[in-house]
């Protein structure tokens, strides 16, 4: 077994591996009881992970994962209106609510 991912909460692991199943992976979330042990366990600890069981289904399980996470990164911007720089994940600009423009 070797694992594929730590998701940020149980619904994220549980959408994954549903995913997984559906191309015919084999793949177990495991952590997925320990939700309920917040403040007892450390958190990292509680983290559910989704594993894959077969060897020879790792490059497709990677393939399902990377379609399902969005870019990591957006290039940031300077708005056209009043010259701010903004992170590349805001819409509009943070100063003055311009709309970014879009080429």
């Amino acid at each position: 077994m070797k694992k594929l991912y730590i998701a940020g909460d149980i619904i994220e692991a549980q959408l994954l591996n549903s995913l997984l199943k559906a191309q015919g992976i084999s793949s177990l979330i495991k952590n997925e009881g320990l939700q309920s042990g917040v403040g007892e366990l450390p958190f990292v600890e509680m983290w559910p992970e989704v594993w894959i069981i077969e060897p020879k289904d790792w490059f497709s399980a990677t393939c399902v994962l990377k379609s399902l996470k969005p870019p990591d990164t957006f290039e940031d911007w300077i708005c056209g209106r009043c010259s701010v720089p903004n992170p590349g994940t805001f819409e509009t600009c943070w100063s003055c609510r311009a709309s970014r423009m879009i080429d």
